[in-house]
């Protein structure tokens, strides 16, 4: 028997895998050889805001890219939207993977008042201060990210990127989600451990792992990330 992990369930192709980026990066993020689709979420790099941003528009602007069958691959705000895209499309999607991801911020009053207290700063402060504060505690290849990611934003895309984050609530869907489903955090991003568990203890067909490393692991362990992936996802990326 399969089990979540082992490449067994899907399909030996890198073409149909959609890989969704956190807020305040853009489908550069990612490594350019990897294939697949690489879209950019609205407000980010050159990508139109939408009025009243939240991760249900975000997912209705994916939409329309997503082939007939598809992986998704979502990093922190990207992996809810990817976690919206499989609960829309139970039986199109092959597999998830959820990356320093969380279902909602709204698990309890402290972390409400927390994300609300990190909008309020992080709304007043210019794109390459973000990058800067945001990196403070990372090696210098994530700082160096962070300032050219981060660094190339509007403001009004960092605050609907961060709208959308503390709007949603995609716990509902956590029972029916069908596709196996690996669960990926840092190490030493405690902030995600408590959101990651909650995916893992509510979805069916999960696993959870941990990899050394902070919130934006797939340019701090690149090749253990990527690795990971590709042997979950059963494909060569």
């Amino acid at each position: 028997m399969a089990h979540p992990g082992d490449g067994k369930y899907c399909d030996q192709s890198a073409d149909d895998i959609i890989w969704l980026h956190g807020a305040g990066l853009s489908s550069d993020t990612w490594r350019a050889d990897i294939g697949g689709i690489r879209p950019d979420l609205p407000g980010h790099k050159t990508a139109e805001c939408i009025a009243n941003p939240s991760v249900e528009r975000y997912a209705d602007r994916i939409e329309p890219l997503l082939p007939n069958r598809f992986a998704l691959v979502g990093h922190s705000l990207g992996g809810m939207v990817a976690l919206e895209l499989a609960a829309r499309h139970p039986q199109r999607t092959r597999g998830l993977v959820l990356a320093e991801a969380v279902p909602t911020v709204l698990q309890s009053p402290i972390s409400i008042f927390l994300a609300r207290i990190a909008k309020a700063i992080m709304s007043h402060i210019s794109p390459k201060r973000l990058a800067w504060l945001s990196g403070l505690s990372e090696p210098e290849s994530v700082q160096h990210h962070l300032r050219q990611q981060t660094g190339s934003m509007t403001l009004q895309g960092i605050r609907d990127g961060l709208q959308a984050a503390m709007l949603y609530d995609g716990r509902p869907h956590l029972p029916n989600i069908q596709a196996p489903t690996l669960i990926i955090v840092g190490e030493r991003n405690k902030a995600t451990h408590a959101g990651a568990k909650l995916l893992h203890d509510g979805i069916p067909n999960s696993r959870l792992m941990k990899l050394p490393g902070g919130h934006i692991l797939h340019i701090e362990n690149a090749d253990r990330f990527y690795a990971t992936i590709a042997g979950f996802l059963g494909d060569k990326i």
